[in-house]
C-alpha cells in the first residue's frame, strides 16, 4: 500500500511538471558561441602573429566552463594543442566557408533553443589581424579572405536571432569593424540608408567590446603568451573586475579594469585604447556571470592581500592577471585544473584545486617563486602593465569621470568646454595632492625590489624568512595606498578641470 502511494504521488508531481507551461523561469539562459582566431595576414606584409591560436583556444577553455556551445575556428600550433587538446579536438579552419557554416549551425541551434522558451545569447570572438580597405572599411583576417565591416552586420548581428549578442575583436584596426570613416555629404538616399541598416544602433540587442577605439595596433605579449588585450579581458570575466562582488562581471567593469591595466604603460605604441558599449536594450547585461559555472574552484584573495598578482595553472598557462586596490576583495572562477598557482614577484602559493572548491588565499603557506619570469618581453609591460590597483574607488572615478562617446563615425576630438575659476583652483590644488601622493608612492615603490632581493637572497629560518616577506608585502601595500589614492585624486582634479561650464 505505502510502495503504491508513493508511486501514485510521483506519477502526480511528473503529470504536473509536463503540464507546467513552459518558459524561462529560472533557469540559465542558453549560451551559443563562435570563436575565431587566425595568425596569419593573408599575403599582405602583415607579419604572422603567435599567439591568436592561442587566445581562440583560451576563449574555448573559458566559455565552455560557463557552460557555452563553442564552435572554434583556429589552426593550433603544436605546442598549443599539446596544452588545449579538447580545443584542438574541436578546432576547424578558419576560412570563409567554414566560418559561414559555423554561423549557420549555431544560429539554427539558438532557434530551437528560443522554440523552448529559452532566453538566448550569442558571442562572437575574433583574435587576429585587422586592416582597412582601398574602400576605408575595417576587414579582420581569414585563412582565404576576410570577414569585412559590412559582413558583420549582414552575416553575423542581422541573421542572428538571439536575444543578446556579444561582439569581442580583438584586431588592429578593429574599431572600423563596427564603424564607418566619415562620408561626405554626396551620398544618395539608397546609400544612406543602406548605411543606417549597416549601424550599431539598429542593434540595440548588441554589445561590443573592442581592443582599439581609433585606427592603431594592438599588441602581443610573450610573457602573458597571448594577446594583451584578449588576456585582460579573460582577467576581467573571471572575476578580477567584479568590483560590486555581485558573481557577474558587465562592460563598464570589465571597460574599467582594462583601462586601469594599461594606464601606465607609457610606450605609445603599446598603450591600448579600448571601446565598450553593453547593449542598448540592457545596459547591465552581464558579459560573464559566475553562476553558470558549475564544476570550478573560487579562489578568494582578500583586500588584506591587495597588491600584483598572476595565476598559472599546473600547464604553465597563465590564467589571469590583476592589481586589487586597498578597497577590493577579488574572487576569481577558475577552470577545472590539477593546481594552481598564485605569484606575485616575492612568493608563490600553490593551490590544489583539483580537491578545493573554494580557496581563501591568505590562509595558505606562501613559499619562494619557483618559476622565474623567461623569454623576451616589451620593458613598459613588463614595468607598467596591471601597475595600477583596481577596486571601488578606481571604478566609481572612472565612471564619474568617463562618458563613452557613441559608437558610429570616427571623428576628431573637438575643444574641451571651459570651467569656472573657481573649479579650475580646486582642481589645482587636488592636483597638486595628487602629485604629491604619486611622488609618494614612487619613493616608497621604489624600495620594493630591494627589500625583494633580500628576501630571495635571505636563508635565515622561516620566521625570518616570514618577517622579510611581510616586509616587502608591507612596502607594496603601502605604495598601493598612495598610489591609488594619487590617482583617485587625479581623476577627482581631472574631472573638476575638465567638467563643461554652465551656460
Amino acid at each position: 500500500m505505502k510502495a503504491w502511494l508513493l508511486g501514485w504521488l510521483a506519477s502526480c508531481v511528473a503529470a504536473s511538471a509536463a503540464a507546467a507551461p513552459s518558459g524561462e523561469g529560472d533557469s540559465p539562459p542558453a549560451r551559443f558561441a563562435v570563436v575565431v582566431g587566425n595568425n596569419t595576414g593573408d599575403g599582405e606584409g602583415l607579419a604572422d602573429l603567435r599567439h591568436a591560436d592561442d587566445d581562440a583556444a583560451r576563449f574555448f577553455e573559458l566559455l565552455s566552463m560557463a557552460g557555452v556551445d563553442v564552435e572554434l575556428l583556429s589552426v593550433l600550433d603544436a605546442s598549443t594543442q599539446r596544452l588545449h587538446g579538447r580545443a584542438a579536438a574541436r578546432a576547424r579552419a578558419p576560412t570563409r566557408t567554414e566560418l559561414l557554416e559555423s554561423l549557420k549551425r549555431t544560429f539554427e541551434k539558438v532557434e530551437r533553443a528560443e522554440e523552448r522558451g529559452r532566453r538566448t545569447i550569442f558571442y562572437f570572438v575574433y583574435v587576429g589581424h585587422g586592416s582597412v580597405g582601398r574602400d576605408g572599411e575595417g576587414r579582420m583576417h581569414l585563412l582565404d579572405g576576410y570577414l569585412s565591416r559590412s559582413d558583420v552586420f549582414q552575416k553575423i548581428l542581422g541573421p542572428s536571432p538571439a536575444r543578446i549578442n556579444h561582439l569581442i575583436i580583438d584586431a588592429c584596426n578593429a574599431y572600423l569593424m563596427v564603424a564607418r570613416r566619415g562620408q561626405g555629404k554626396q551620398l544618395d538616399e539608397a546609400l544612406s540608408r543602406f548605411l543606417k541598416r549597416e549601424d550599431l544602433s539598429a542593434h540595440p540587442d548588441t554589445g561590443v567590446l573592442l581592443s582599439t577605439s581609433k585606427a592603431t595596433e594592438v599588441h602581443e605579449w610573450s610573457r602573458f603568451e597571448a594577446g594583451v588585450f584578449s588576456h585582460e579581458v579573460r582577467s576581467a570575466l573571471v572575476g578580477a573586475a567584479d568590483v560590486d562582488e555581485n558573481g557577474k562581471t558587465t562592460y563598464a567593469e570589465v571597460d574599467a579594469f582594462v583601462t586601469a591595466a594599461n594606464s601606465r604603460v607609457d610606450h605609445p605604441q603599446a598603450r591600448l585604447d579600448v571601446y565598450a558599449a553593453p547593449p542598448a536594450l540592457h545596459l547591465d547585461e552581464p558579459l560573464f556571470d559566475r553562476s553558470w559555472v558549475s564544476e570550478a574552484t573560487l579562489l578568494e584573495v582578500p583586500a588584506s592581500m591587495s597588491g600584483r598578482y598572476w595565476v598559472e595553472d599546473n600547464r604553465g598557462v597563465r590564467y589571469a592577471d590583476f592589481h586589487s586596490g586597498p578597497d577590493a576583495n577579488v574572487t576569481l572562477v577558475l577552470a577545472p585544473a590539477e593546481s594552481y598557482f598564485l605569484r606575485n614577484e616575492a612568493f608563490e602559493i600553490r593551490l590544489p584545486t583539483s580537491m578545493l572548491r573554494s580557496a581563501d588565499a591568505s590562509r595558505w603557506q606562501r613559499g619562494p617563486r619557483s618559476v622565474r619570469a623567461r623569454g623576451s618581453e616589451a620593458e613598459s609591460f613588463r614595468k607598467n602593465l596591471f601597475a595600477v590597483p583596481f577596486g571601488p574607488a578606481y571604478y566609481e572615478g572612472f565612471r564619474a569621470s568617463f562618458v563613452s562617446e557613441p559608437l558610429g563615425t570616427v571623428a576628431g576630438d573637438g575643444p574641451p568646454a571651459p570651467g569656472t575659476r573657481t573649479r579650475r583652483a580646486i582642481a589645482m590644488v587636488v592636483g597638486g595632492t595628487a602629485v604629491a601622493s604619486l611622488v609618494a608612492s614612487l619613493v616608497v615603490g621604489s624600495t620594493v625590489d630591494s627589500a625583494t632581493q633580500r628576501y630571495r637572497r635571505a636563508a635565515g629560518s622561516e620566521s625570518e624568512l616570514a618577517a622579510l616577506a611581510d616586509d616587502v608585502e608591507r612596502r607594496v601595500s603601502v605604495t598601493n595606498v598612495l598610489l591609488g589614492t594619487g590617482i583617485g585624486l587625479a581623476v577627482t582634479a581631472a574631472t573638476l578641470w575638465f567638467w563643461p561650464a554652465r551656460r
